[in-house]
This record gives structure tokens, sequence and C-alpha cells, in this order.
């Protein structure tokens, strides 16, 4: 069973045929889509867990280490075998390593309104949590530059899909092919508890960290016009959310009355 499957067999086969509770779990976490908390829930729920992330040292200027020598550390070490989860800032493409060492390997996600995720970035972005804060103050004086730079375009297309998945229909292929799930931030009730089903549990989400901080450097005023700009400059993932969003929408009925009828069970 596949993100595909969803749609085509409905909740209910969904949740029975697509279970992995042995396979290595793997969570491509998008920035600022809540993902921090959800690691935690995939530490607490999936052990053992693997955080891989890039280092960053401070000197002069602030250096990393770069995601793909983290993964290929990550495919060397003899824990590799037992893993049952693991996450990271990684794409799809920087993660073929760890297809190719556990073949069994099943990659969910979890997406945000796209103009949400955008200001969410660019605040985080301009806070002393973030290592580089000072310099994207500097580059980016306002949120229009900042939506405007290639490198901030599209970013959640660009960690889930092949460069030349361009698309809306090859966009939905290969969601429907290659993730077993794909939640939504703003379904995160429903979209947790049909993972923890699928990894075989039944749970509602418990964690929530990393709210950003408000900052005089940080302010956004979310405007209708800011909104279509965002929109504008953001189309892949754009077409990506909806094709998720319109699949979670589908299902959010059945959810409902499943979660009804177990509750009156309890009782």
């Amino acid at each position: 069973m596949a993100f595909g499957d969803l749609g085509s067999s409905g909740l209910a086969d969904f949740l029975a045929a697509g279970r992995f509770v042995d396979e290595l779990c793997v969570f491509i976490h998008i920035p600022k889509t809540a993902g921090s908390s959800l690691s935690a829930e995939l530490a607490r729920l999936r052990p053992p867990y693997h955080n891989i992330h890039r280092r960053y040292f401070d000197g002069e200027t602030v250096t990393f280490t770069s995601m793909e020598e983290e993964i290929a550390t990550f495919v060397a070490e003899p824990e590799l075998a037992d893993a049952r989860s693991c996450s990271g800032h990684f794409t799809w493409e920087q993660a073929a390593p760890i297809r190719a060492a556990r073949p069994d390997a099943r990659f969910f996600t979890f997406l945000r309104d796209p103009v949400q995720r955008v200001i969410s970035d660019y605040r985080y972005s301009r806070t002393p949590t973030h290592p580089t804060y000072r310099e994207t103050i500097a580059r980016f004086p306002t949120i229009e530059t900042y939506v405007e730079a290639r490198e901030t375009q599209d970013k959640m297309a660009r960690f889930l899909l092949p460069d030349d998945v361009r698309t809306r229909d090859a966009i939905a292929a290969f969601l429907n092919q290659n993730y077993a799930f794909v939640g939504l931030l703003e379904m995160y009730p429903l979209s947790f508890n049909i993972l923890s089903r699928l990894l075989g549990d039944n749970l509602l989400p418990s964690e929530h960290r990393r709210k950003t901080e408000n900052t005089q450097d940080n302010e956004v005023a979310d405007t209708p016009a800011l909104r279509s700009y965002i929109l504008d400059h953001n189309q892949r993932d754009r077409d990506l959310y909806d094709i998720a969003h319109q699949r979670l929408l589908a299902i959010r009925d059945a959810w409902r009355t499943l979660r009804v009828s177990e509750v009156a069970n309890e009782r």
C-alpha cells in the first residue's frame, strides 16, 4: 500500500493493508511543518530512532557538515540494521543511500499551507535560534525579497520530489507511488492518528515543540496581497499541498465516524 491507495481503496482498507510495523520508517522533515513535534513522537513510538542532522561550527563564519555525509555515516553504522525509524531535513534524492541499504524503508512526510510555511520559515530564519540569522536579516530585508529568492521557493516540493517532477499529474503520481503517507499540519490530529495506526498504534498527538519566538526582526503582516505573492512564487508547493489536502478531505468523514465508534466502544 502507498499514499495513492488511500484515494482508491478508502480509509478502512488503507489502514488494514497499509500497516508497516517492522519496516524502517523514514520521515522527511520539511522545515516549519511541526516536524520537531512529530520527530519527538516518532522517537517515542518507533525506537530505535535516529535523528539525521547537519552539524554546525561557529567561527568567523558558521560552517556546516553536509547532509550527504551525515546520511553516509548513518548508513555505515551497524545500528542501521536494527533501526526502526529516522528523520531529518533531507530530500528524497539525498535519501537514496537509505533506500539502497534498507529496501524495506517506508517514507512519509507532513505538509503545511504553503503561505503559512513560507511566513513561518522566514520568521524563524530571523531569530537567534537559527545559526545564520544575522546573514539572513542582512540578505533579505523584507519577506518579499525572501520570497523572490530561488532557494526559498517550492521548498516542500524540492524536499519530496525529483527536480523533473513538475506538473500536477506527475506530482500526484510520484506521491501516490513513493510515500506511505502524507499528512497535513492543518489536519494534524487526523493525520497523526492515521500515521500512528499505520505504525501499529491508535494514538492522538501529544507533543508540541519549537514555536517560533516573536522578535522585532520577524514581524510579518499576513495580507491577501502577500498570500497571492507567495503562491505565485511557489506553484509546485501549491499543487503538492492541494493534492494531499484533497486526499485527506475525502476520508475525513470516514475517520471521524471511526473515532466516534471507537470512543463509544470504550464506554
